[in-house]
C-alpha cells in the first residue's frame, strides 16, 4: 500500500500530543546522557536509569540495578571512552513505556595510546516513573567485528 504525503500528515495530526512530547523529552534526555558521558559526569549518566534498570552491553552478562550499572560504567569512563553521539532512528510510545532505536558512535582508546571509532546500534526502553522518563532497559551492540575476529 502506497503512503501519500497527505496520509502521513493525517496520521501525524492524529498522534496524541503526549506521544510527541514524550519523544521530544526522551530525545533530549538521550542527548544529555551522551553529553554527561563525554563530560565524565557518571552521576548524571546513571541518574537517567530506573532503580531496577537492566544494562545489556555486548560481550558481557546483563547488569541489573542502578548501583551495578554505575559500577560497570565506571571502567569505560575511566578508560577514556568518549566522543559519544546518538542518532535516533525512531521513538515509539505506548502509555507509560517507550522505546528508542538508533545508532551510536564513540571513540575507544586502545591500550597502546591509539584510538578507534566504534559505531553500532542501540535499543533503549524507557518507562514513566513519577512524571519522569527513565531508562528501564538499555542494550547496544557494535557493528564492528569482535576483537580477534
Amino acid at each position: 500500500m502506497k503512503t501519500t504525503a497527505k496520509g502521513r500528515a493525517a496520521r501525524k495530526a492524529r498522534r496524541p500530543p503526549q506521544a510527541a512530547n514524550a519523544a521530544a523529552i526522551i530525545r533530549q534526555t538521550g542527548n544529555e546522557w551522551a553529553r554527561h558521558w563525554n563530560e565524565g559526569n557518571l552521576d548524571r549518566v546513571v541518574g537517567a536509569y530506573a532503580q531496577d534498570a537492566v544494562y545489556l552491553p555486548p560481550h558481557h552478562r546483563a547488569v541489573h540495578g542502578r548501583d551495578a550499572i554505575r559500577e560497570y560504567l565506571q571502567r569505560p569512563m575511566q578508560h577514556g571512552v568518549g566522543g559519544l553521539a546518538f542518532d535516533v532512528t525512531y521513538i515509539k510510545q505506548q502509555d507509560k513505556v517507550a522505546w528508542d532505536v538508533g545508532t551510536y558512535r564513540m571513540n575507544v582508546p586502545g591500550n597502546d595510546g591509539s584510538s578507534r571509532e566504534d559505531h553500532g546500534k542501540y535499543l533503549t526502553v524507557w518507562k514513566r516513573v513519577g512524571g519522569r522518563w527513565v531508562i528501564a532497559a538499555d542494550a547496544w551492540s557494535s557493528d564492528l567485528p569482535a576483537e580477534g575476529q
